[in-house]
C-alpha cells in the first residue's frame, strides 16, 4: 500500500473511531475498490454497514467472499448474524445450519456458529450446538468452560454447576479458575441454592474428592451458611490431616464476616482436639481477636463481659505460648482494652510497662510506650507523659505514631496554656500521615487561630483546655461543670459551638444521653454554620440508635442530616446506615 493508500487508511480509521460512519465508508469502499482481495479493508467496510443498519450491503460483502479460500464456516456464521440483526430469523439460522455443514467434523465449526450465536444472545440455540458437537464428535469432554458459561446465562445452573465439577475431575489445579467463573454465576440469588445442591451431590459420590469439598465449603461461605461452612471446612481438615489448620482458617473467615458463633465454635474445637498443634496457638490467639472486635460492635451490657474474655483469651496465650511471634501483639491488646475499655489503670501499666521493657523495637513496644504516655496523661502525671512521647517521636522520626506522639505534645502545651508552643508543634506535622491525627493537628491549629481572646489572657481557650484536660483524665462531672460555666459566662464567644458540642458528649459520658441527644438535636439550630453541625445530627442518631433503642428517631435525625447537609462528607455513611435502619436492602 503506497503512502496515499496508508493515508486514507489512516483517515477511515479516524471517522470510524470518532463515529462518523458515512465518511468511513466512502474511504473504505475506494480503499476496497482499488484492493479487491483485502480481507482487513473488508471487515472494516462490514463493520461500518453495520453501525448505520446497512445488513444487506454487509451482507453482500461477504458474499463476495465466500467462493475464495477463507473459512467458509466463520463466513457463514457472520452472515447468519447480521441476516438476524437483518430481521430475517429464518434465514439465519439457515445460514447457522449452512456454517456447521461447510465443515463437518470439526470443534472449530460448532465454536464459529456458537460465538455467532452468543452475539445476538441466543442461548439455547448455541447450547443445542455445542451438545449436537460433543455428540456428533463423540468426546463428552468438549466445550466445558463454553458450556458451563452458556448454561449460566440461560438460567440452567444445575448444568452449569455440572460442567464446573466434570472441571475439578482433571485435577485440584482448577479449582481457582471454577471459583473464579462462578464469581460472577454467584451474582443471580437463584444460582447459589442450585450450586450448592449440585456440589454436594459431587461430595457424595466423591467423598475423598479435595477439590470438590473446597468447593462446598466455599460456597457455604457465599452463602453465609456458616454452620454448614463449619462441618465442610471439619471434614476437609480431618480429609487432610491438618491438625486444625483448615478449622483455623475457617474461623477467621467466618469471624471476619460477623459470624462470631461460628467462629468461636471452631477455635474451640481446635484447641480441644489439637492442644498441642500449632494452630492451637493461633486460635487462642484468635479468640482474644474474636471477643475483642464481637465488643467493639456491641453497645449493650455484654460489651464489658466480650472485653473481659478477650483480656483473658490474650493472656491465656501469652501464658502457654511465651515463644509465640504474637506474644507482644497479645499483651499489649490486653493492656489496650484495659486501659481504654475496663478501665483497669493499674493493671494496664504494669502490663504496657511489661511490653514496653521486653520486645524492644517491635510495634507492640512502640504502642505501649506511646499509650504509657496517654495513661500519665490521664493520671494528671503531665510532666511524664511529656518524656514518653518526647521520647517516642524523637526515636521514630516519621510514621503514624511519630506524628501522634508530636500530636499529644502539641495538645499537652495546650492544655497548659501554652499556646504558641502548640501551634507551633501543629503546625509543623505533615498533613495526611494518618488521616485521624492529621484532623486533629488541624483543627487544633484551626482552634488556636479563631478562639483566642477576648482579653490578652486568653481565658476563654484556657478554659476549654482545662475542661478537655478533666475529660482526658476521666472527670466527666468536673469537665461538664466547667463547660458550663464557660457556656454561661461567654455565650457569643468563637468557641460556643465547640463548647457545647464537647458538652454534649460529656452528657452521655455521665449517664445522660437524652440529654445528649436533646443538646446536639439543638445545636444545628442555635449554630447553623458551624462546621460541627452535622456531625452534631450524625452523633445524635448514633445516641439515639445505640443508646436509647430509638432506632425511629435515629432514622428521622439521619434523614435530616441528609435533607439539611446534603454535601456533607458524613452523608454516604449516613444513607448506609439509613438503609440498615429501615431494613432496606443495600
Amino acid at each position: 500500500m503506497d503512502s496515499t493508500l496508508a493515508s486514507r487508511h489512516l483517515l477511515a480509521e479516524s471517522y470510524l473511531r470518532a463515529a462518523q460512519y458515512d465518511r468511513a465508508i466512502a474511504l473504505f469502499e475506494d480503499l476496497l475498490a482499488r484492493s479487491p482481495g483485502n480481507s482487513f479493508v473488508a471487515d472494516r467496510l462490514r463493520e461500518a454497514y453495520e453501525a448505520v443498519k446497512r445488513y444487506d450491503d454487509a451482507i453482500a460483502l461477504l458474499d463476495a467472499r465466500l467462493a475464495g479460500p477463507e473459512s467458509r464456516t466463520v463466513l457463514l456464521a457472520e452472515r447468519a448474524r447480521l441476516t438476524w440483526l437483518k430481521g430475517d430469523e429464518a434465514g439465519a439460522h439457515a445460514d447457522w445450519d449452512r456454517a456447521l455443514a461447510a465443515e463437518p467434523g470439526q470443534p472449530g465449526a460448532f465454536l464459529a456458529v456458537y460465538r455467532s450465536l452468543l452475539q445476538v444472545r441466543l442461548f439455547d440455540r448455541a447450547i443445542e450446538v455445542l451438545e449436537s458437537g460433543r455428540t456428533s464428535l463423540g468426546n463428552p469432554e468438549l466445550f466445558r468452560t463454553d458450556l458451563a458459561q452458556l448454561y449460566g446465562l440461560a438460567g440452567r445452573y444445575g448444568d452449569a454447576m455440572a460442567e464446573y465439577l466434570s472441571l475439578l475431575d482433571q485435577g485440584d489445579h482448577q479449582l481457582a479458575f471454577v471459583r473464579n467463573r462462578l464469581q460472577t454465576l454467584l451474582e443471580q440469588p437463584e444460582a447459589i441454592d442450585a450450586a450448592i445442591s449440585a456440589a454436594e451431590r459431587s461430595v457424595r459420590a466423591k467423598p475423598l474428592g479435595r477439590a470438590n469439598r473446597e468447593l462446598l465449603a466455599w460456597l457455604y461461605l457465599e452463602a453465609d451458611r456458616f454452620g454448614d461452612a463449619l462441618d465442610a471446612f471439619r471434614a476437609l481438615d480431618r480429609l487432610e490431616r491438618q491438625e486444625g489448620v483448615m478449622l483455623q482458617a475457617f474461623a477467621l473467615q467466618a469471624m471476619d464476616s460477623g459470624a462470631f458463633g461460628a467462629a468461636l465454635d471452631a477455635f474451640g474445637e481446635v484447641i480441644q482436639r489439637y492442644p498441642d498443634a500449632p494452630s492451637a496457638a493461633d486460635s487462642r490467639y484468635g479468640l482474644g481477636t474474636l471477643y475483642e472486635r464481637r465488643a467493639s460492635g456491641r453497645t449493650d451490657s455484654t460489651r464489658s463481659s466480650d472485653f473481659v474474655l478477650a483480656v483473658e483469651a490474650y493472656s491465656a496465650f501469652a501464658g502457654l505460648h511465651p515463644g509465640h511471634p504474637s506474644i507482644a501483639d497479645a499483651l499489649y491488646r490486653a493492656a489496650r482494652i484495659r486501659l481504654d475499655e475496663l478501665g483497669q489503670l493499674d493493671a494496664a501499666e504494669s502490663m504496657l510497662a511489661h511490653v514496653a521493657q521486653r520486645f524492644p523495637g517491635t510495634p507492640a513496644a512502640d504502642a505501649s510506650a506511646f499509650d504509657l504516655g496517654r495513661l500519665d496523661l490521664a493520671r494528671g502525671r503531665l510532666a511524664a507523659a511529656r518524656v514518653h512521647f518526647t521520647r517516642l517521636a524523637d526515636r521514630l522520626r516519621s510514621g503514624e505514631l511519630a506524628e501522634a506522639a508530636r500530636l499529644e505534645l502539641a495538645q499537652l502545651h495546650f492544655y497548659r496554656g501554652e499556646f504558641d508552643a502548640a501551634k507551633a508543634i501543629a503546625e509543623s506535622m505533615k498533613e495526611n500521615t494518618a488521616a485521624d491525627v492529621s484532623n486533629d493537628a488541624i483543627a487544633l491549629k484551626v482552634l488556636l487561630v479563631e478562639a483566642r481572646g477576648p482579653d490578652s489572657l486568653d481565658s476563654a481557650l484556657r478554659g476549654y483546655a482545662r475542661a478537655l484536660l478533666l475529660e482526658r483524665q476521666r472527670k466527666a462531672p468536673e469537665a461538664l461543670s466547667t463547660l458550663d460555666s464557660l457556656l454561661a459566662a461567654l455565650p457569643e464567644h468563637a468557641l460556643a459551638d465547640d463548647v457545647t458540642y464537647r458538652r454534649a458528649a460529656l452528657l452521655d459520658q455521665v449517664g445522660r444521653p437524652a440529654d445528649a441527644v436533646a443538646a446536639l438535636l439543638e445545636f444545628p439550630l442555635v449554630y447553623p454554620k458551624s462546621p460541627l453541625a452535622d456531625r452534631a445530627l450524625d452523633r445524635a442518631a448514633d445516641l439515639q440508635a445505640d443508646r436509647l433503642g430509638d432506632a425511629q428517631g435515629a432514622v428521622e435525625t439521619l434523614s435530616r442530616l441528609l435533607s439539611e447537609y446534603p454535601g456533607s462528607l458524613l452523608a454516604a455513611e449516613a444513607r448506609n446506615r439509613l438503609r440498615r435502619l429501615r431494613g432496606d436492602a443495600l
